[in-house]
This record gives C-alpha cells, structure tokens and sequence, in this order.
C-alpha cells in the first residue's frame, strides 16, 4: 500500500478546518482505499489525530521545531509527500531540500499566487496550480515548467450541493465570504452594498485579524448599518451550505486591480456548486473558469456597473441560479478534477 502524506505547515485555529474540510486544498476525502493517507497540520500544543472516514488528519504541536517535524514525518514512511502552503514559510524550503533524497515523489501546490523560485521548485517531481495565469509568472526553468499541471477546482458534490430550503426573497442580497484582513476589501464591498441599496452578509473568520474585524464592526455600528451589513462568524463547510440557501447572489471585489489574481477563491466554487450567482471584480478574476458573463453572473468594474449588475440578477434570480448549477456539473466535476486527478497522481 503506497502511503502519501499532505503536509501544510500551518497553525491551524480551529481542528475543524482540516477535520471538517471537504474542498480540494484540505481534504483527501474519497481518494483510492489502496492509498494510505495522512493530512498533517499544526494546532495546540499536543499530537492529535482524527480518523476521517478513509484517512487520518494529524495535527502537531505548534511549538515543534523543524527535526522534530522531520521525524515524525518520516516515521510515517511517505512515497509521496505533497506539500501545500506558501514557498515564502521558512519551514518550507528546508522540507523541500531534506525530503527530495528520502521521498520518492514531491509534490508541491501553492496555497496563493506566489508559486516559487527556481531553486525550490526544482525539488519536486508536480507543482500543481489552478490557473495559467500562474504558470505565465512563474520563476523557474524550462525543465521545470514542464512539471507544472493546470487542474480545475472542484467542490464535493455530496456537500456542496442547492440547500435543502432556499429563501425566497434571499434574506441577504450579497453574500461575500473572506477572512478579516485589509487585503480583503471589505469596506470597499461593504459601501458597494450600501450604495447599491442591497444587504449584504459578510461570513469570516473573525480571530484571523481581530483587530480588523473591530475596525469592521464599529463601521457598522456608528454608520447605524446593523439591519443592512450583518457580520457572520466563522463556520463549518457544511453548515455554510445551508446559509448560502438564505443568499442571493456570491460577490467578490477587485482585490488586486493592477494585478489580475492568479488564485482561486475556495468560496467562489463552493457557492457555484450551491448554485449561487457570481458578481466579481473583472481584474480579480478575469481569466478564471467560474463564470460565464451574462449566464450565471457578471463581471463588473466599478461601483455603477455594480449596482446595474446586481439588480439584474437578482430580478432573475432563477435563471442565473440554475445556470450556476449546470456550469459546475458541466466543468467542475468533482469525481474527475479531484478524485481521478489525485489517484492518477498520488498512484502513478
């Protein structure tokens, strides 16, 4: 039985996040029996291992130093060892560089748009990536561009699926869900909502910057915007399905509007599987597959293309609805984007 271990290097604030996941970055759910699994994160200050259906989900203590993470890894006897995460953690090209020798396959996925310098990336055997513009920026030699795979992203169709009970009219008009960072934009989505007469929820991890979610909080309460921004806390995948059933349409801004982003929102693909429609900043996301223009959603550049764009989806929210749910079923399956992808992978 060939044994992969996906390591992300990262001090998880809630077990959930990796115990709970069900999308293609955390999860290893639904893989082949004959692959031994193990996901391993970093959370609290004791080993911790959950049983997850097929696979394990290990999280280790934070304060751990490298040789320590290094043995444990290798107590597990990896044939493949996939890291995701950011080349930019200091922990990450040293995994890189002690493991090439030991592991049969490396493989590494950026969890962002910084993929990697040449040297790091001439460590591993796939660098996996969602989008071309990513391959276009990369760093890294000829022969090493030929490593890299473009893949589709995907949501488990098993929870990501049209809720149960969707309200009509929507309880919220907009839904954005990000976490409580400056880089998000959510004062800007925010005045969006509010010039655009729409409510707006706004779903995020409020103990990821608490002091920015403060700075959000008291915009709301000192503009008096309580009844039309509503901030909601963090929750599980599966219970973000049944709250996507009370939203009308998924926004997203302009995150980076001199820099078209080369990353995939995990959010986006969960709420087109939940048959949501798209409104997204044109340069944020331009050139990703999410969304046909004028099918399930629009693109829009400014805050008068914005407002024109809501009202027309939400007019016709049937319709923009149900071609959400056929664009997903038609070019984001998830038994051949995930499952198929990574037996092929993991198993070759």
């Amino acid at each position: 039985m060939k044994t992969i271990v996906k390591l992300i290097d990262y001090n998880f604030q809630r077990e959930s996040q990796l115990v709970e996941a069900y999308d293609d970055s955390n999860s290893m759910r639904g893989l082949n029996s004959e692959l031994k699994r193990y996901v391993i994160g970093r959370h609290g200050n004791q080993i911790s291992i959950h049983e997850v259906e097929d696979y394990e989900v290990i999280f280790l203590p934070t304060d751990w130093d490298i040789p320590r993470m290094f043995s444990y890894i290798l107590s597990l006897c990896p044939d493949v060892l996939h890291m995701h995460g950011n080349h930019g953690w200091p922990s990450y090209p040293l995994y890189a560089k002690f493991f090439r020798s030991l592991v049969k396959k490396m493989i590494f996925s950026p969890a962002g748009s910084s993929c990697g310098t040449p040297e790091f990336l001439s460590y591993f055997d796939h660098i996996i990536v969602n989008h071309s513009l990513q391959v276009a920026r990369m760093k890294c030699s000829p022969s090493d561009r030929e490593k890299i795979i473009v893949r589709r992203r995907a949501a488990d169709p098993k929870v990501f699926k049209v809720p149960e009970i969707i309200r009509y009219p929507p309880e919220f008009d907009l839904v954005y869900v990000a976490g409580f960072v400056p880089v998000k934009q959510i004062p800007t989505m925010m005045s969006y909502a509010i010039n655009s007469s729409k409510s707006l929820a706004i779903v995020g991890d409020i103990s990821r910057t608490y002091v920015h979610y403060s700075e959000i909080n008291d915009l709301i309460m000192i503009n008096h915007l309580y009844n039309q921004i509503s901030i909601i806390p963090f929750m599980s995948q599966s219970r973000l399905v049944k709250f996507f059933g009370k939203c009308g349409v998924f926004v997203w801004p302009n995150i980076r509007p001199e820099n078209p982003s080369t990353t995939t929102n995990r959010a986006v693909i969960e709420g087109l599987a939940c048959g949501l429609p798209l409104l997204l900043g044109e340069r944020a996301f331009k050139d990703t597959e999410f969304l046909v223009e004028g099918y399930n959603g629009y693109t829009y550049s400014d805050l008068e293309s914005f407002k024109e764009k809501a009202e027309w989806i939400l007019k016709d929210l049937n319709y923009f609805r149900n071609n959400s749910l056929a664009l997903n079923k038609e070019r984001f399956s998830f038994e051949e984007n995930f499952i198929r992808f990574y037996n092929d992978l993991y198993g070759s």
